[in-house]
């Protein structure tokens, strides 16, 4: 087992496991974290030895998105080219997300949320429990849905239903994601883990080179979708946005009502 500070990676014989590990702050994800997972998709572009890559979190929450305490992102500075470059680290993540050979898996129980739904989005399985409550909370925030999250959300639930979620920035819970298609699976909150663990016996049961093929035919599918290929200017967007008062003036705002509401 490899352990960074805030994610644990674990390979299990044909298994490799991604697990948020900052509970307290509800798993929030900062550059850390974005790097361990870009190394270990890279590896694993290298690796048909592992079938099945499995994302989880621990404690009472998947992943609250970005941490605003710090930043998701490296330091977005210096000329254009490279002011870019940065803010698109995540949406790169998510493309290797989506090309890596393997089988993946988010397991999600309480908040996902912003960044951590997209993460999840990428994945070919979603399994939630009943507690489990998506947002994508960006236009609340004063900042356009970025890492190409918007065309990613309607290819898997469709146009009406993103829309309807990004625009509102409003919370989904568990029924609903499985009514939306979003998740494939439910289960009770503490029964998370065994139906978990029921689909990676299903999975595991497929011969590897059926199983591996397939991954990589719904991947190109996914890909070839209207609108998967417009995330171009995605980080132009998102580093506009970082500079505009109205977007910081909402998310200190945001930030001082998450820590008031964290005292209570």
């Amino acid at each position: 087992m490899a352990e960074s500070d805030g994610i644990k990676v674990i390979y299990e014989e044909s298994i490799v496991r991604l697990i948020f590990s900052r509970p307290k702050q509800l798993n929030a994800l900062n550059d850390d974290i974005r790097k361990v997972i870009a190394v270990t998709l890279n590896e694993l572009m290298e690796r048909p030895d592992i079938r099945l890559l499995v994302i989880s979190g621990e404690g009472k929450s998947f992943c609250s998105g970005a941490d605003l305490k710090t930043t998701s992102y490296p330091k977005v500075e210096g000329d254009w080219s490279t002011r870019r470059n940065r803010t698109a680290t995540w949406q790169r993540v998510l493309e290797q997300l989506d090309r890596i050979p393997q089988v993946t898996i988010a397991s999600m129980q309480g908040h996902i949320i912003g960044g951590g739904a997209l993460l999840a989005t990428a994945c070919d399985f979603r399994v939630v429990a009943e507690d489990a409550v998506l947002r994508i909370p960006e236009l609340a925030l004063g900042i356009p849905n970025v890492w190409n999250g918007t065309p990613l959300l309607a290819r898997e639930v469709g146009l009406p239903t993103a829309r309807d979620w990004i625009m509102t920035a409003r919370k989904v819970d568990a029924t609903e994601l499985k009514q939306s298609g979003w998740a494939q699976r439910t289960a009770a909150t503490d029964q998370l883990k065994h139906v978990t663990d029921k689909l990676i016996a299903e999975l595991i049961a497929i011969p590897a080179a059926s199983l591996a093929m397939t991954r990589s035919m719904t991947s190109a599918l996914g890909r070839s979708s209207s609108g998967m290929a417009m995330g171009w200017a995605d980080a132009d967007l998102q580093q506009w946005a970082f500079t505009e008062d109205e977007y910081k003036e909402t998310i200190r705002s945001y930030a001082r009502s998450v820590s008031d509401k964290s005292k209570k």
